[in-house]
């Protein structure tokens, strides 16, 4: 494929989404009560990954903590070659995001939390091999694009599974909703896809400009994770962050025409979320809204996402972000699925190191 299609592999993959999700809400409660009976003893529970993976362990330890669990984010390179920074004690649990298994640093990752004795779960793929881990709690078939999508929405659903367990052990309150929720996400997904349409013109229109992303709370991790989709599908330029961290100096840099997309949904933020794009909008900036919009600015553009839990927020408006980046793909002539390793310098290059 010389140029991107409905034929990639990255937008086929987009749009099982409802059917991955829906597979594991059928046959993946077993599963989830396993993992949570394991880490109901833990006294804290560190989740690990790298690339999309650590945007995952982000979501899965903001998921376990709704349960009760002392539960916190590692990126796996710092995992393993800092553990005096980041010590494994008794009683701990650590949970392996890994969708292939063959990432360096996390299998490394892996070992020295087994070799330390803690209890190890894993999330990945149906064909991952995770060596080490008590209990690997499967996701999807392995994709054959380089930009993921469904691997990512499924393992987060897999730790709101988890987390929907644990809380139930734990008497956690904040979780009493989340599988009625869940139940609802394949349907609210197949929607956002039935309307990529309304994203294909937002995606031209941002091709040539810098484009800052921004979210808080559960909304950062689809933030952050729309640079890994953007960068690795189109190769465009963008940045994201926490909303408060973007206020406090990268907003300094935002000029007038720049892009600014807001990950907006009903909850603690969006009060604030109105305030920053109000900003951004006096800078002369233009302004997309995935979620809901906001009062400040009501003519912006919105994309919607359904209502759901903000817990579980993260697990639809990623959807919009990933159908964003493939439609820059497309509009700049790129194929979404290579990570570049089909020309030069960039094949050559990715050559000297090991992911």
């Amino acid at each position: 494929m010389s140029v991107p299609t409905t034929d990639s592999f990255m937008y086929q993959t987009m749009h099982r989404q409802p059917a991955d999700v829906q597979a594991l809400l059928d046959d993946g409660w077993g599963a989830a009560a396993d993992a949570a009976a394991r880490l109901h003893d833990r006294t804290r529970v560190h989740v690990i990954g790298i690339g999309t993976s650590y945007h995952a362990a982000l979501a899965g330890a903001w998921l376990l903590r709704s349960a009760g669990a002392d539960a916190r984010a590692i990126h796996s390179f710092e995992f393993a070659h800092y553990p005096d920074n980041f010590p494994i004690r008794e009683g701990d649990a650590v949970i392996i995001m890994t969708h292939t298994g063959v990432k360096t640093f996390s299998r490394v990752a892996m070992q020295r939390a087994h070799e330390a004795g803690a209890r190890v779960l894993s999330v990945g793929s149906k064909e991952a091999e995770h060596p080490g881990s008590e209990l690997v709690l499967r996701t999807t078939e392995r994709e054959r694009s380089a930009a993921y999508t469904s691997s990512h929405l499924a393992a987060m659903t897999v730790m709101a599974q988890v987390a929907t367990e644990l809380g139930a052990l734990n008497g956690a309150a904040a979780t009493g909703r989340y599988k009625d929720a869940l139940a609802q996400v394949p349907g609210q997904v197949q929607d956002i896809l039935d309307r990529e349409d309304d994203i294909r013109p937002v995606s031209e229109a941002c091709i040539n400009r810098r484009i800052f992303v921004a979210g808080a709370g559960p909304s950062e991790f689809s933030a952050i994770e729309s640079v890994i989709k953007v960068r690795e599908a189109a190769y465009g330029n963008i940045d994201a962050l926490g909303l408060e961290q973007y206020l406090h100096g990268p907003m300094v840099s935002f000029n007038p025409g720049d892009q600014a997309i807001f990950v907006n949904v009903s909850g603690n933020a969006e009060a604030r979320v109105s305030e920053v794009a109000a900003a951004a909008d006096g800078m002369g900036g233009h302004l997309w809204f995935v979620g809901k919009g906001a009062p400040s600015v009501p003519d912006a553009q919105v994309f919607t996402v359904p209502e759901t839990v903000e817990d579980l927020s993260m697990l639809l408006t990623v959807v919009p972000l990933q159908l964003f980046a493939y439609h820059m793909a497309v509009a700049k002539g790129i194929n979404p699925d290579t990570f570049r390793r089909d020309k030069e310098p960039h094949k050559s290059a990715f050559g000297l190191l090991t992911l």
